[in-house]
């Protein structure tokens, strides 16, 4: 089995606390359930959610907060794994032999070609897509891009018509049943200024894709054009990760900003300028 599905492994013994460290560990959102390495359940983010608030423990048996009824394909069935999952509204199944087996996991991500993402402007309508994406974020996820529902709350109130004329949102989508899916989002606020302020986030089980470059790509076309001298923004110390994108796109770490967070400020060339 691919490593990358391995992680989503998890035996039925395991107790709740071990399952959310994995869940944040593969950052895909869900584990399956395995006795041996019979398929026996899948549990998410949302089922542990749900148990904890119910009354559960944290040291209880992963089983005791699963879905014990999971959906899977078989082998054979494997050419279905993206429609299955579109019409499931789910983001991974796993594939199981004839035994029950699991074999592999299939992800929505890996199913979806990048030439599908398509980045524009959100708009008011797309406000619930922009919620849904909010909600799926892992833990670890909001502690850096969404403290306190700060991005969330200043979004509604942009698409609402109740926030700062000086700001822009972009959403990063792919077809999704009908419909779109929300798989990153960049913005860019303080526009009536030289410097910019930028923000950015990926959906999830998109990590690992480079969706965030196409997404600073996508802020570098709208900026430059319009003559700003160039972009700001900060980072947790501990989002390594990002960090090192954001070298690798331009930005240069200028020291530290409130609480401690690391400010990067990527500067555009001016123009040529002629002297008399």
């Amino acid at each position: 089995m691919r490593d990358e599905a391995q992680k989503t492994i998890v035996g039925c013994g395991q107790t709740i606390r071990a399952a959310l460290q994995q869940l944040c560990d593969s950052a895909k959102g869900i584990l399956f359930l395995v006795d041996g390495k019979t398929l026996k359940g899948a549990l998410s983010d949302g089922d542990v959610r749900r148990f904890l608030l119910g009354g559960g423990g944290i040291d209880a048996p992963v089983r005791d907060a699963a879905n014990m009824h999971p959906k899977f394909l078989f082998t054979t069935e494997r050419e279905r794994a993206h429609a299955f999952m579109l019409e499931n509204g789910i983001t991974a199944v796993p594939i199981v032999d004839e035994t029950m087996e699991v074999v592999d996991v299939a992800f929505l991500r890996e199913s979806v070609p990048m030439d599908d993402v398509s980045i524009r402007e959100l708009r008011p309508d797309d406000l619930g897509m922009a919620l849904e994406f909010f909600d799926q974020m892992a833990g670890d996820t909001r502690a850096m891009f969404n403290r306190n529902d700060a991005n969330k709350i200043r979004l509604i109130n942009h698409l609402d018509g109740n926030g700062e004329d000086n700001e822009v949102h972009f959403a990063a989508t792919v077809p999704y049943g009908g419909t779109e899916k929300m798989v990153g989002y960049v913005f860019l606020w303080d526009i009536d200024t030289l410097l910019p302020w930028l923000g950015i986030a990926v959906r999830e089980e998109w990590k690992g894709r480079h969706l965030g470059r196409r997404l600073l790509e996508h802020a570098d076309a709208w900026a430059k054009p319009r003559g700003y001298g160039g972009i700001m923004l900060t980072s947790v110390p501990a989002n390594i990760r990002a960090h090192s994108l954001y070298s690798r796109m331009g930005y240069n770490y200028s020291g530290t900003y409130v609480d401690s967070e690391f400010l990067y400020i990527k500067r555009y060339p001016c123009p040529e300028v002629k002297l008399a």
